[in-house]
């Protein structure tokens, strides 16, 4: 593994203009001003309800939080040798082996090293969209290297068949499982039909970020298969460690090492130390995987009652069908303190609605209703 001191991820957000102090994720895109204190900056983070970035409404787990709270007079260690420890950790837990495993900071970065090693203009990078595309675009949302985006309709579901007939020399297909922002489950079968059937020496990409949240079968299992296949996963969802910074991909050897040229950051020491104790909690996942679909299920209910479509989410998030420019009625909610992620290419009347707390939604409920009337 290859580490930089060195090499920075630079933010994508852009600041411009005047408005009242909001998080800056929670209004990208957006003018943002933050007051220069940290705690004012902090305090930005609960001064609304943000239901925007999928964001785990609770934060890190138990475990995590106890593993932080003996941290404050270590940060000013690197901790280098963590990450190595928490992918022996992952690989073994998941019937990988640790040279299977990459740890980074965040599954941004993989996810655009899989697509600056793997696609050319030659060979382009595959996917449906709408889909969580930003790690394979760069300035003006052009490919970083040549994209091939298969627009979703009709039920808004993924078939690799149509995949692979709009890009049959693809050198990377990717597909996001469940997708984001649809929430929406692709079949281990057609995952597998992708795989047999794409071209010899091209690469299958599957972004896992929310996968814990569904019932869809990990790919995870296929690696020691030998299959052209890398996985991300990441801690930020379901695990609750966003602001920390940690993710993996997951890989043969060979896959993983073809990307060195782009290196490996080290990864922030407190993000390691709180994902070892997020996956050595066995009731973690299953306990916010059910609280998650509870509070889902009720918001799908509350639609259909109030008779907005939606589509049958297995994720963190659900999109709303909400008959109007979504933009609209983004910007009418932010308006009263509610912020949402707003719609997306090919679905510009749906809106997405991070799953948070049941207050939360209660109070996403009842502007919403204001907005529509």
């Amino acid at each position: 593994m290859t580490l930089s001191r060195r090499m920075m991820m630079r933010g994508a957000v852009a600041v411009a203009g005047a408005a009242s102090a909001v998080p800056a994720l929670a209004q990208r895109g957006r003018a943002v001003a933050l007051p220069d204190d940290p705690a004012g900056m902090v305090a930005t983070l609960t001064d609304a309800v943000y239901i925007n970035s999928n964001e785990h409404p609770v934060g890190p787990g138990p475990a995590a939080l106890a593993a932080l709270a003996t941290l404050p007079p270590l940060s000013g260690r690197y901790g280098m040798a963590f990450a190595g420890k928490l992918e022996s950790l992952f690989a073994r837990q998941n019937g990988l082996s640790p040279e299977q495993v990459q740890v980074h900071p965040g599954s941004f970065m993989p996810l655009r090293s899989v697509a600056l090693t793997y696609s050319t203009p030659e060979r382009p990078i595959a996917y449906f969209e709408p889909t969580f595309d930003q790690g394979f675009l760069g300035p003006g949302n052009d490919s970083v290297t040549r994209s091939v985006a298969v627009p979703l309709a009709g039920d808004f579901r993924a078939d690799p068949k149509k995949l692979l007939a709009a890009a049959p020399d693809a050198g990377v297909y990717y597909l996001c499982n469940p997708n984001n922002p649809t929430g929406l489950v692709t079949a281990r079968g057609d995952i597998e039909w992708l795989l047999a059937h794409k071209p010899r020496g091209s690469i299958l990409l599957v972004d896992e970020a929310y996968i814990q949240f569904s019932d869809a079968q990990s790919c995870l299992d296929l690696i020691p298969q030998g299959a052209d296949l890398l996985v991300t996963r990441t801690f930020s969802k379901i695990y609750g460690l966003a602001g920390l910074r940690c993710g993996l991909i997951a890989g043969r050897k060979d896959l993983l090492d073809g990307m060195a040229r782009y290196g490996v950051n080290i990864t922030p020491m407190p993000a390691v130390v709180a994902a070892e104790a997020s996956l050595l909690d066995p009731d973690l996942v299953p306990m916010r995987k059910a609280q998650n679909k509870a509070v889902r299920d009720d918001l799908i209910a509350w639609c259909a009652a109030q008779g907005l479509r939606t589509l049958p989410s297995q994720a963190s998030f659900l999109m709303i069908h909400v008959g109007r420019p979504g933009a609209d009625v983004t910007a009418a909610l932010a308006k009263a303190r509610i912020f949402i992620g707003g719609p997306r290419k090919h679905m510009e009347d749906w809106v997405r609605v991070s799953i948070g707390t049941a207050a939360e939604m209660q109070a996403f409920k009842a502007a919403l209703l204001k907005v529509l009337a």
